[in-house]
């Protein structure tokens, strides 16, 4: 598999289990899943990214358990996002100029755990994750800072872009105007996608934009 799509499917992956660890309908069974294949996601991805083949297996294994986690307890807004982004946009021929759905969602995740953090329930779940992690925060406020800077940290090792504004498809780019032109009907559809119902935090089709905006700009969440 190419060092690329190791990259964007792993980081699908850990946003299956994120969203699953943290979905309004989370359950005894699926918890162990979502955070088992959170820590093998974590330790493997990236080697696995550089080539090494025993981490590779493990990433085979990392997925499945996600996705056995997603596949109960559902997921949330960072799919949705994904979903009505992934082909929303045409490049300068007319062509679809699709966002990997991988690349969306590691692109899309640090800023929704943000934004699902002003939950008290789910921002609990995330300090969790980061502690199981090993992560480093006296609060949950800073444990979630933690988890946050850790998905980035991964990102950047796998040469993922901070937005939508600097993914490049085969050398072309989400142009502005016809983000900013399209952004109300897209937030409308990410409200109606399916995941957003497990969401944790259900988003206003003002909230919706502004996340978006977020992120094609690389702006902070503070909503």
């Amino acid at each position: 598999m190419p060092a690329k799509l190791t990259a964007f499917t792993g980081m699908d992956a850990m946003t299956h289990a994120i969203e699953a660890y943290v979905s309004t309908v989370n359950c005894d069974y699926t918890d162990p899943l979502a955070l088992y294949a959170i820590c093998m996601i974590n330790r493997d991805l990236v080697k696995s990214y550089n080539g090494d083949m025993e981490c590779r297996d493990h990433m085979h294994n990392a997925q499945c358990l996600a996705g056995m986690a997603f596949s109960n307890a559902l997921l949330g807004i960072v799919h949705s996002m994904a979903h009505k982004t992934g082909a929303a946009y045409v490049d300068e021929n007319g062509e679809t100029l699709h966002i990997v759905h991988g690349c969306a969602n590691a692109m899309y995740l640090p800023k929704i755990i943000k934004y699902n953090s002003k939950v008290e329930s789910a921002a609990v779940r995330y300090a969790n994750i980061a502690r199981i992690l090993g992560l480093k925060g006296n609060t949950t406020e800073e444990l979630v800072e933690a988890l946050i800077a850790e998905i980035n940290r991964m990102n950047r090792e796998l040469n993922i872009p901070t937005c939508i504004k600097d993914y490049d498809y085969y050398g072309h780019k989400v142009d502005e105007k016809q983000f900013l032109d399209k952004l109300p009907k897209v937030a409308e559809l990410a409200i109606g996608d399916a995941c957003t119902g497990s969401n944790p935090r259900q988003p206003s089709q003002e909230e919706m934009e502004k996340l978006l905006k977020a992120c094609y700009y690389d702006l902070p969440i503070d909503f």
